[in-house]
C-alpha cells in the first residue's frame, strides 16, 4: 500500500522519512515518481531532496528518459550514509549485526547467552559486544543512529516482564539500562515483532500481508498487515504457542491438546529424541544444548533416519497447520518460517509444511498462500532489531501523521 504525503507545513518530518523511504525501497526514482507516489507537490519533493542530499541520505543517480519533456534525475540512497545495530537476545545465543541504511549486513557476531540468574551478565557482555563492533569499526561513529534490541516477550513500555526462559529475570527495564550504558539510543521490541520487521524491510515493498513464524527457544509469530507491522494492544502480539498443531496431541496445562508449545517447541523434540535413544538426555534448562541438539536430531532427520525423520516431519505439520490457521484468520498471501532454529529445521519444514496451508486456505479460490523460509538466515532477530532502528528513523508509518489538536 503506498502512503501518501501532505502539503501541510505541519507533516514536513512525515514527508522526509516518506520520501526516504520511497527512494530505498525502489533503489532508483525520479522526483517526478516522488510527486506521483506521494502526491506532495513537485517543490515540496526538491526541497525534501535537497535536504536529504545534503544529509548524505541520498544522492543522484544520473538521468533517466523521460517519456515527455527534459531527462529526469534520478536518486538513490546512500548505503553508508546511516547505520545502526541490531541485537537478538535468544536464551541459547545472543546475534549482534551493523546494518546499513541499505538493509545490508556489514559486520555480524554471534555470543552464548549468560546463563546466570538474572540479567547483569547478560547486560554486560551485550555492552562489550558493542563496544568491540565500535572499536572495530569507529569510522561509523557519527552515523551510528541507535541499538535495536529484539527479545523474548512478554514487554511492557521499556521493560521485559519476567520472560519464562530466561532465569531471574523479573522486571527489567532494558532500554534503559542499555542507554545508559551504551550512550545509544534504543528501540526494544518483541523477538517476534522485530523479525517481521526486518523482513518487511528487506523486502522493499513487496511483501504487504504476511506472517513470521518465529522458531527460537520458543515460537511466537509477528503479523504484517496492509504493509504495516501489527502490534496488538500492549505490543506483545503474537503469542501462539496455545494453537493447537495436533488436534489428536498430548493434553497440554492450558487444557487443550496438541498445542505447538509442548509439541513443536525444541525442548520438546529434543526430550522425544532422546527418550527414543537417538540423542543423550539434554537438561530443559540448559537452552544451549538444546540447539544444539536440536542441530543434530535434524542432521539425523536430513540424513534419513527413520525415527529422527518422523519426530521432524511431526513437528512440521504441526507448524503447518498454524500457518493455515493464521492464513485464514488474517487472509495472508505469505507465510515465512525462521528464527534462530530455521537452519536446522529449514530442509524438511520446507518439504512437509507448505502443502498444509494449501489445501486447508478457505479462499483458495481467490488468492493462494506461500509458505517460504527466510531470507535472513537465523539473524532474522537481530537485523530485525536493527531495521526497528532505521524504520523509526526512515519509514513513514501512519502513527506519525497525528496531528496536535
Amino acid at each position: 500500500m503506498e502512503r501518501r504525503g501532505s502539503n501541510l507545513p505541519r507533516v514536513g518530518d512525515y514527508n522526509q522519512l516518506l520520501v526516504l523511504d520511497l527512494v530505498r525501497r525502489h533503489g532508483s526514482i525520479s522526483r517526478v515518481e516522488l510527486s506521483e507516489r506521494t502526491g506532495l507537490s513537485g517543490q515540496t519533493v526538491s526541497n525534501i531532496c535537497r535536504r536529504l542530499v545534503a544529509a548524505g541520505l541520498i544522492e543522484p543517480a544520473g538521468r533517466a528518459e523521460a517519456d515527455t519533456g527534459a531527462r529526469r534525475t534520478m536518486f538513490r540512497i546512500v548505503a553508508r550514509g546511516q547505520f545502526s545495530i541490531g541485537l537478538h537476545i535468544d536464551p541459547a545465543r545472543m546475534t549482534l549485526v551493523l546494518l546499513n541504511l541499505a538493509g545490508e549486513v556489514e559486520e555480524r557476531a554471534s555470543l552464548v547467552t549468560p546463563s546466570g540468574d538474572g540479567p547483569e551478565d547478560l547486560l554486560r557482555a551485550v555492552v562489550d559486544a558493542v563496544a568491540g563492533l565500535a572499536a572495530r569499526r569507529s569510522d561509523i561513529a557519527p552515523r551510528l543512529v541507535g541499538l535495536g534490541v529484539s527479545t523474548p516477550g512478554p514487554i511492557l513500555a521499556d521493560a521485559v516482564i519476567g520472560p519464562p526462559n530466561l532465569r531471574g529475570w523479573g522486571v527489567v527495564r532494558l532500554r534503559a539500562e542499555l542507554e545508559s550504558r551504551t550512550g545509544l539510543p534504543v528501540v526494544l521490541e518483541k523477538d517476534t515483532i522485530a523479525a517481521a520487521t526486518g523482513e518487511l524491510w528487506v523486502s522493499g515493498g513487496s511483501l504487504n500481508d504476511f506472517a513470521v513464524i518465529y522458531l527460537g527457544t520458543g515460537i511466537g509469530a509477528g503479523i504484517v498487515l496492509g504493509g504495516e507491522v501489527v502490534r496488538g494492544s500492549s505490543d506483545n502480539l503474537g503469542e501462539i504457542g496455545h494453537l493447537s498443531g495436533d488436534p489428536d496431541g498430548p493434553r497440554c496445562p492450558c487444557g487443550g491438546r496438541g498445542c505447538i508449545a509442548i509439541t513443536c517447541a525444541p525442548v520438546h523434540l529434543v526430550t522425544e529424541a532422546a527418550g527414543q535413544g537417538l540423542l543423550p538426555p539434554v537438561p530443559p534448562d540448559d537452552h544451549l544444548g538444546i540447539e544444539t541438539a536440536l542441530a543434530r536430531l535434524c542432521a539425523l532427520a536430513d540424513d534419513g533416519d527413520p525415527a529422527a525423520l518422523a519426530i521432524v516431519e511431526k513437528s512440521a505439520r504441526g507448524i503447518g497447520r498454524i500457518a493455515a490457521n493464521l492464513a485464514n484468520v488474517l487472509d495472508l498471501d505469505t507465510i515465512i518460517l525462521g528464527g534462530p532454529n530455521w537452519p536446522a529445521l529449514s530442509r524438511t519444514y520446507l518439504r512437509v509444511a507448505p502443502p498444509i496451508p494449501a489445501s486447508l486456505l478457505t479462499v483458495s479460490d481467490v488468492h493462494t498462500v506461500e509458505v517460504r523460509g527466510t531470507t535472513l538466515n537465523e539473524d532474522g532477530g537481530a537485523i530485525g532489531a536493527a531495521s526497528l532502528v532505521m524504520s523509526s528513523m526512515v519509514s513513514a508509518r501512519s502513527e506519525r501523521l497525528l496531528l496536535p489538536r
